[in-house]
């Protein structure tokens, strides 16, 4: 049986040997691995010899496993050399990069000495026909000058040609040498890279074929250790995930980042509560974590928080995620509105104003709100105790709304004698419609002169009618800090006089002339808009109600502002505190400018300083028409009016009693308005005013707004 065995062995084996040296099969490794078929059952009895020697197949054994070593090490040699092969074939490639691109601009080089070679022959061919131009002349100064001349003339053309060739020639030689010697050097270096790629080549195949040998056996060894080493990588992965993460999370803490949000104990405080409530929020819904500070509860009921916020997250995304988000927090939340979101300027703090209460109610408004009629009535009833009227506010406020709405209640109530003094006269405020005695700063301060003049008159005379108005807009623009206290004697001693003043003012602190605010204890005061908070803040009359008061003006505010959000300025709605002195302080709405009318044509309403008989006859009736004449100014009196009486005494003039009220600001001086209104857009138009002060443009077709109007001098 066993010679059986290895008769077909040998056969076959002869058989593929036979095949490979016929070239019937090319001698690839699948051929080889059959034709080894055929000396397996050699094999056998060579197996069979060995396992009778237990001893001898130990040591086989661990022949083999060191022989398995030894290819282990040999392949990590291998690979080593594959990388330094690699690593010169980069190189060599670089190296034939900077031959390839030496060679081409030896070619472009070439190419411009072919270029200069060509024009040179085409400055040669010039030479040369002009050379026959000059030997066609020579010919001609042949025939008439001497042979000398041609001779030297025909040395000198040659001596320049010549020495032009021989400078051209040898540039050209030289460039075409040093050209010859790079494209050697380029061919030489190219021939070394062949031959050395060729040999590369030749290492790589037997390599390879030396590890392909022993890839079978590598395998099997590699797969025995495969498996446990997935499971330990496995491990480590999950290890090293975990350390970037307390790394990241490290880093994030030392460059001041906020990693998830910091919440305030703050006890049982339920604002408190309510800060770390939004910060939650805007963790859970937004994803910023946010660090609460703190919470300031402010005296009118709003409450600041403050919040401490990543360095890496942009301030101004999180100013406008919070505003975009602002009323579904307060939804979430339960409260009444946050008011506003801002960036505190001293320190990375975020502010964050809300506040607890709900809006006011229609009925509640009205209830605080005392009806301006009756309000008026009362303070034109209060005057007689108190001469002075202050209204305070900062611009758009409605200052010259409610003194406009308060004139009118006069005009229809009391038989005063009134005088408008507007410094701002034809500016786009100015919106009186009634005649003014004075219409520039410097006739305002004459009339403050007038009035201290008036003041000692009747002081004098006893004579206290018929009573004045003197209406004084923008007040604090034309009051220095040295006028104080001469201006508070004069509002101290002129409601005993029959004198009246309303003063309009732009500064809503009172601080302008140096006034505190002790100081409107001696006036009625209508504090608009926003200076009703500093009134409140600051007057010490209000102290006892402070609280109350701001957070009634916080509810008013905060619905006149929504009422006003969309409305042009003639149509806005205005309110405002009134200050009695003695009286509860009383909140009030001032009605739309369009709804005030005045009649600029009655005679109460004074075009100049001066009382004339006919002003005071209407003022005073027909039985106090006679009085006694005096003169206070001229003021631009018409002729045919040069005999009207003037309400005030001869004294005036020599009185003996020392000026104590602005006295720097007195004068007489002459003031003759020629100002002229027209209409913006038709100022070529004449202007018809009817009885209400307003004026009606044909162009336009329509009664004019005061900001449609300008004054042409």
């Amino acid at each position: 049986m066993r010679k059986q065995i290895i008769i077909g062995g040998l056969a076959g084996f002869s058989l593929t040997v036979l095949a490979l040296t016929t070239g019937l099969l090319k001698p690839t490794i699948k051929l080889v691995a059959l034709s080894s078929l055929g000396i397996i059952p050699v094999s056998i009895i060579v197996s069979e010899n060995i396992h009778r020697k237990a001893n001898q197949k130990v040591l086989s054994l661990e022949k083999a496993l060191g022989g398995a070593r030894a290819s282990r090490e040999q392949l990590e040699n291998v690979q080593d050399d594959n990388t330094r092969l690699s690593i010169g074939i980069a190189e060599l490639k670089t190296e034939l990069s900077r031959v390839k691109n030496s060679l081409s601009s030896l070619k472009t080089e070439n190419c411009n000495l072919k270029e200069s070679l060509q024009f040179t022959q085409a400055q040669l061919a010039v030479s040369s026909s002009q050379q026959a131009k000059l030997s066609e002349q020579v010919i001609e100064y042949e025939e008439s000058y001497s042979n000398e001349l041609e001779s030297e003339v025909q040395q000198k053309v040659q001596e320049y040609i010549t020495q032009d060739r021989e400078a051209l020639k040898s540039k050209y030689r030289a460039l075409l040498e040093e050209g010859e010697v790079i494209y050697a050097e380029a061919m030489s270096i190219s021939e070394k890279y062949k031959a050395w790629a060729g040999e590369v080549a030749k290492r790589h195949q037997d390599r390879k074929a030396y590890m392909m040998g022993l890839t079978g056996e590598f395998n099997k060894r590699i797969g025995e250790a495969q498996s446990a080493w997935e499971v330990e990588r496995s491990h480590l992965i999950t290890q090293v995930e975990a350390l970037n993460e307390k790394v990241a999370r490290l880093q994030q803490q030392l460059v001041g980042d906020l990693v998830e949000p910091e919440y305030g104990q703050f006890g049982y405080s339920v604002e408190g509560k309510i800060a770390n409530d939004i910060a939650r929020w805007c963790w859970d819904n937004l994803q910023v974590p946010l660090s609460v500070k703190g919470f300031y509860k402010r005296s009118e009921g709003t409450v600041d928080t403050g919040y401490g916020y990543s360095n890496s997250t942009p301030i101004e995304a999180l100013l406008r995620d919070l505003q975009k988000h602002s009323d579904n927090i307060a939804r979430s939340l339960g409260l009444h509105k946050i008011v506003n979101v801002r960036k505190l300027e001293i320190a990375d703090l975020l502010v964050l104003s809300f506040r607890r209460e709900p809006a006011i109610k229609e009925d509640d408004l009205k209830r605080l709100l005392t009806p301006i009629d009756k309000l008026a009535t009362q303070v034109i009833r209060e005057m007689s105790r108190k001469g002075t009227v202050r209204i305070m506010g900062a611009t758009g406020d409605g200052k010259s709304v409610c003194a406009r709405y308060l004139l009118s209640r006069i005009v229809t109530t009391q038989n005063w004698y009134i005088r408008l003094h507007d410094p701002q006269h034809g500016s786009e405020q100015d919106h009186w419609g009634i005649p003014k005695v004075s219409k520039s700063g410097k006739e305002l301060k004459q009339a403050l002169s007038m009035i201290t003049a008036q003041m000692k008159d009747r002081e004098i005379t006893k004579i206290h009618s018929p009573v004045t108005l003197d209406i004084l807009d923008e007040i604090d623009t034309q009051l220095e800090k040295e006028d104080k206290g001469q201006f508070l004697n004069l509002i101290s001693r002129i409601r005993h006089l029959g004198m009246k003043l309303i003063l309009i003012g732009q500064n809503p602190k009172v601080s302008r002339a140096g006034f505190q605010w002790s100081d409107m204890a001696q006036m009625i005061a209508f504090y608009q808009g926003s200076s009703a908070l500093d009134a409140i803040k600051n007057n010490p009359a209000l102290e006892l109600k402070r609280d109350i008061l701001l957070k009634q003006y916080n509810e008013i505010s905060s619905v006149f502002e929504t009422k006003n959000e969309w409305l042009d300025d003639h149509k806005k709605h205005y309110f405002g505190l009134c200050v009695i002195p003695g009286k509860n302080p009383q909140w009030y709405e001032l009605p739309v400018v369009d709804e005030i009318e005045i009649d600029s044509d009655l005679p109460i309403i004074g075009k100049s300083f001066e009382i004339t008989v006919s002003n005071q006859e209407f003022v005073e009736g027909q039985n106090n028409a006679k009085v006694e004449a005096s003169v206070v100014t001229d003021s631009c009196q018409e002729p045919n009016s040069g005999k009207a009486e003037i309400n005030t005494q001869q004294e005036m003039a020599t009185n003996s009693v020392p000026p104590s009220v602005i006295s720097h600001v007195g004068g007489s001086a002459k003031s003759c308005p020629t100002a002229k209104t027209i209409c913006k857009k038709h100022p070529g138009v004449e202007l018809t005013q009817g009885k209400d002060g307003r004026y009606y443009c044909p162009g336009c077709k329509k009664k004019l707004r005061k900001d449609e109007l300008a004054v042409e001098v």
